[in-house]
Formats: C-alpha cells, structure tokens, sequence
C-alpha cells in the first residue's frame, strides 16, 4: 500500500467522546450538503457497518443528504462506474467511495476528480496523482498481525494454507493485507505455503473448498483467511471436521458466525477492523473538510489482534460488539 503523509490511528469510541464534549447532544448546523455513499456489496457485514458509521455520522447534522448507491451483486466495477458517473451528473459535493477494483474504477475517479468532487476513498487509494483522502484499515499493520497471529498459535515451523478473493478480483484491500503477511513471513523460513485456494463466491462455497484442502493435505496445521467470507467459510470447515486442536485458523472481521466460530476454537484469532468508525468519520471529514493537510493524509483506524482468551476484554469487546456500548 501506499501511504502519503503521516499514518494515524483512532479508536471510534474515543473519537466520539471527544466529539460529543465539543459539540453538546445538539444536531450541528450544517450548509446543505449531498453526499454518494458507493460500496461494494451490502452482503457483507463489514460494509453493513460501514454504512451504520455514515448514519450515525449524518444524525449529527442538518441539512444533509446521503444518496447510497450499491450493486446487485459483489465485484460489480461497471455498476460502480455508472454510480460515479451519476454523482458527475447530478453534482454531489463528496462521493465516498469503496472500490470493488480501484483499477477499474480509475478512469471514472479521474473524471469526477477533475470536475470538482471531493472523493473519499475507503480502503484503497488514489493514482500517485492525487491527494490520498483515505480512511480505512491500515493494511499492512493488518497483514503482520495476521502473521504475528499465526506464530503466536503455530510455532516458527508449521505447514499452511492461504484462502482469498479470486486474482481476477483486483481488490486492493484484501491483496495488500497479503502481501503485508507474506513480507512478515519471510522471517520465518520454516513456515510452508502448501496450498492456496482462490474463491469469490459464498461461505458455504468456501467451506466445501477448504474441507477438500484440509483431506488433501491432512498434515496443514493452520489456514490464513483475508476476509469475512473466507474466514467464516474456512471456520465451518474445521468445525464440520472436528480439526479445532489441530488446524489453526487465523481471519478477518467480525461478522456473528466468525465470532461465533472464535468461542468455540473453530477459529483460532481474528484481525479485527473498525468498519463503523470507517463510516462515521469519512462523514466527519466530507463536512469538516477546513484542515486542508489533515484531509489530504491517510487516515488509518484501529485494527486489533482477538483471540478466545482476550474477546472479552473491554477494548477488544467495543470492536466485536459496538452496539453493546
């Protein structure tokens, strides 16, 4: 990944606090304002949340408007494209945008760039050409916790297996976090990538994939999931074949079934990130934008490491369970 300007890290929850001493329980006046919320999918859990953040965000404000344009279907850059040039269209003042691939989606980002939009990203970036108005997962603190993770349940020396999303899928996100976690291992000879499993399709899909990778090669001692989908999918599949003192899962996000998964050994960490926060502060920064050079740096929010024994401690609790609080 690349990362222009100083890295941040801020915790929703202390965020808010902040928020709700300077501003009162009163709605903030605001000039009129329309915003073009552009996700990915709404299958997931991750940009459910995300889209829970931009709500909770917009309460705070009068006057302003939120048009939430999601494809039918997951990996839909072409649909993507048309939402961007629609924002174009109708003149939105800011478009927050997560890509499904940043590559497809540049030719269309240039375009509404250029005629004046502010653009947010979320979790991926702009070309090297424009100013990085970032806020997401820093990817490649989540990738070496991801091996950090793996270590900590394995050892120096154990064989595993990697599952992602497609390579036709161009997701940056996910191939950053990846390639972080294979940097990380470098360092660690005695770990072997024995198997990888590629899939875009459902957990239950996943799930078959991964209980054929663990017949195949009944000797793996651990498996690296890159998302909610792979992870839930590779959980399942240790808990159908009764493998949770033997095969280490190490996933991402919080979805309930991968929480679920984590009580019961079938996974055996999780990398957790702050969807939520993503939503509410790409908000905050689409209607404060005064800070020039503060909204031109990456912002990155919080990515914790969340096992069984620790799930229950206060911090790590905000993040599985945000409503609880």
């Amino acid at each position: 990944m690349r990362s222009n300007g100083k890295q941040k890290s801020l915790s929703i929850f202390g965020f808010l606090c902040i928020t709700s001493l300077l501003l009162g329980c009163e709605s903030q006046a605001a000039a009129k304002h329309t915003i073009m919320l552009i996700l990915d999918s709404e299958e997931t859990y991750y940009s459910q949340m995300i889209d829970e953040g931009v709500i909770a965000a917009v309460s705070e404000y009068s006057d302003v408007t939120v048009l939430k344009r999601i494809p039918a279907k997951v990996n839909d850059s072409e649909q993507q494209n048309r939402y961007l040039q629609e924002a174009v269209n109708l003149g939105v003042d800011t478009v927050i945008f997560s890509a499904a691939d940043i590559d497809q989606s540049q030719k269309d980002l240039d375009r509404a760039y250029e005629k004046g939009l502010s653009i947010i990203m979320i979790d991926s970036f702009f070309s090297d050409s424009q100013s990085q108005n970032y806020i997401g997962t820093n990817d490649q603190e989540a990738g070496e916790l991801a091996g950090t993770a793996l270590i900590g349940a394995l050892g120096t020396k154990a064989m595993i297996g990697v599952l992602n999303f497609e390579e036709l899928a161009n997701n940056s996100q996910e191939r950053e976090k990846e390639k972080a976690f294979h940097a990380y291992l470098e360092k660690f000879p005695n770990i072997e990538i024995i198997e990888q499993q590629l899939s875009w399709t459902d957990s239950e899909t996943v799930q078959l994939l991964t209980e054929e990778m663990l017949s195949k090669y009944p000797e793996m001692d651990g498996i690296v999931a890159f998302n909610e989908m792979t992870t839930t999918g590779a959980g399942k599949a240790v808990e159908a074949k009764k493998l949770q003192n033997k095969v280490a899962v190490i996933g991402f996000d919080t979805q309930k079934e991968c929480i679920e998964l984590l009580e019961t050994g079938s996974i055996a960490a999780l990398i957790v990130q702050n969807p939520f926060a993503i939503g509410y502060l790409a908000v905050q920064r689409a209607l404060n934008p005064n800070d020039e050079k503060r909204s031109e740096e990456p912002l990155f929010t919080e990515v914790e490491l969340v096992t069984k024994k620790n799930m229950y401690q206060s911090d790590k609790e905000k993040l599985l369970f945000p409503f609880a609080y």
